[in-house]
């Protein structure tokens, strides 16, 4: 009897490991879309959508991605030498972004031949908190501070490209991310607030902070590459783990 109990736990646990490998049940907000259909690229344009409102919380049994909104990053490092500009090393420790739930998708267009997909999104605002450790060189001021920091970006607008790999297992199909690059297509507005600039000199803090603001366009172009660079890390990384635990065939019809 004692066997009994024990092989059946046996399975039982063997039954949940490997249902864990994907999502198992598809989403009634999914529809699988099919190429022929006329209003094809507007249905993946929805599905996509729905990710950042529906999993705004989490994929259900996906523990290494996290919630969406606050979506959380224990570290960026941004590093940028553009002469005149900016000559500038900062660490984010204990980054929080708010505002992704409200991306939209502007533009979806998935050839499931090639199996690359470009899509085009717009954040209408992204809020990070952080700590940081800044040392370097901003227009004419030298830097070399550390404290918390928050930085808003407004209407940030990229386009994402991104080729998959056909893949199947567990009787479904899988596009798993093989490629992705990350283009920075415009941005509205970028405030940001820096503490503790210049060791307490609140004086200083507050006239740097302005100059900061006032010239963003410039500051942001010069850290631009910086930038896309760490957008496109973190994207990579989190559809490389959607993507291998979402079947392909929830979304798709004619895979």
């Amino acid at each position: 009897m004692y066997k009994i109990k024990l092989s059946s736990i046996l399975v039982f646990t063997l039954i949940c490991l490997v249902s864990a490998k994907f999502l198992a049940e598809k989403p009634d907000f999914i529809t699988p879309c099919k190429q022929a259909d006329p209003n094809y690229k507007q249905c993946v344009v929805t599905n996509f959508q729905a990710f950042f409102g529906e999993f705004k919380d989490g994929v259900p049994g996906l523990k290494s991605v996290g919630p969406i909104d606050p979506f959380r990053i224990k570290r960026i490092s941004l590093a940028e030498d553009a002469s005149r500009i900016v000559s500038i090393n900062i660490d984010f420790t204990n980054v929080e972004l708010h505002g992704l739930r409200n991306t939209i998708i502007n533009d979806a267009d998935f050839e499931l031949t090639k199996l690359v997909n470009k899509m085009t999104m717009t954040v209408p605002e992204l809020i990070m908190t952080s700590d940081y450790v800044m040392k370097g060189r901003i227009l004419a001021l030298s830097l070399n501070g550390n404290g918390k920091a928050q930085t808003k970006l407004e209407n940030l607008k990229l386009n994402v490209i991104y080729k998959m790999k056909l893949r199947e297992e567990n009787r479904h199909k899988f596009t798993d991310l093989d490629k992705l690059r990350v283009e920075v297509v415009d941005l509205g507005r970028l405030q940001s607030n820096w503490e503790n600039l210049f060791n307490g000199q609140r004086d200083l803090e507050e006239s740097a902070n302005a100059l900061f603001n006032d010239n963003w366009k410039e500051l942001f172009e010069a850290l631009k590459p910086s930038f896309t660079l760490t957008v496109q890390k973190v994207l990579e990384d989190r559809f490389r783990k959607l993507f291998a635990y979402i079947p392909a065939d929830y979304y798709f019809e004619d895979l």
